[in-house]
């Protein structure tokens, strides 16, 4: 499984060489503004997320500029909405959006599902460590040396060097989605996060807010701890 797992990390390495190059012809994909996604004709229609917003921004500006992030329109809409609500909630935070799909749909190598527009990753919101021992939110490293995030390992206590899994904002987010999910029509069908990371999670007293979530009960085949996956479906 381990030596799987590091072919599929080869693999993603070699596609992002590609990718730099790929986006050299293929320009900026196009993005809309938020209000352009909500209309109920819009729904199943393919958007651009925008690569950034005042709290969030894109893995990789190669790989949002090839058309790797794309969604249906209330999924799409879904997701902005949770990041406005957090702007509110936790004005302090950064977060980063990842892969979510092409436009259109169709197989998204080498993730087996991101496949109808509906499904969308999310780096896990870290802490950095202060030299006097305190905590600081900070954004998620997203570099080519890291596959973009995707090479990020969280150990089971949370950490990676200087940094660990920031419980409260990952709730938070996870919260919002499901808030959002409701009024766009949607809900929340999977999330994927590796289970130590979720026990982590269902320590803090917070947890209440997401406890009804559908979780993966066990390790995917892919490591889901320097992100998280997260489905949705249609009420």
């Amino acid at each position: 499984m381990k030596r799987f797992r590091r072919l599929g990390l080869v693999c993603l390495a070699l596609i992002g060489l590609a990718g730099a190059a790929l986006s050299l012809r293929a320009g900026l994909a196009e993005t809309l503004a938020p209000a352009a996604y909500t209309p109920p004709q819009a729904a199943r229609k393919y958007f651009a997320l925008p690569y950034s917003g005042t709290n969030f921004q894109a893995y990789s500006w190669v790989w949002h500029a090839v058309g790797r992030c794309y969604l249906r329109g209330a999924t799409a809409a879904t997701v902005l909405d949770a990041y406005a609500e957090l702007e509110k909630s936790l004005p302090d935070r950064h977060f980063v959006y990842g892969e979510t799909g092409w436009n259109g749909g169709g197989r998204f190598w080498p993730h087996r599902t991101h496949r109808e527009g509906l499904s969308a990753d999310f780096m896990t919101p870290v802490l950095r460590h202060l030299p006097d021992g305190g905590r600081a939110p900070a954004t998620p490293s997203c570099m080519p040396w890291n596959l973009w995030g995707y090479g990020t390992r969280l150990d089971a206590a949370g950490r990676n060097g200087g940094r660990e899994l920031d419980a409260a904002a990952c709730i938070a987010h996870l919260a919002a989605l499901n808030t959002a999910a409701a009024r766009r029509g949607l809900r929340i069908k999977l999330v994927i996060l590796d289970p130590p990371l979720l026990n982590i999670l269902r320590a803090s007293s917070d947890f209440r807010k997401i406890a009804d979530l559908p979780f993966l009960p066990k390790t995917a085949w892919f490591p889901h701890d320097g992100h998280y996956h997260v489905d949705f479906t249609p009420q």
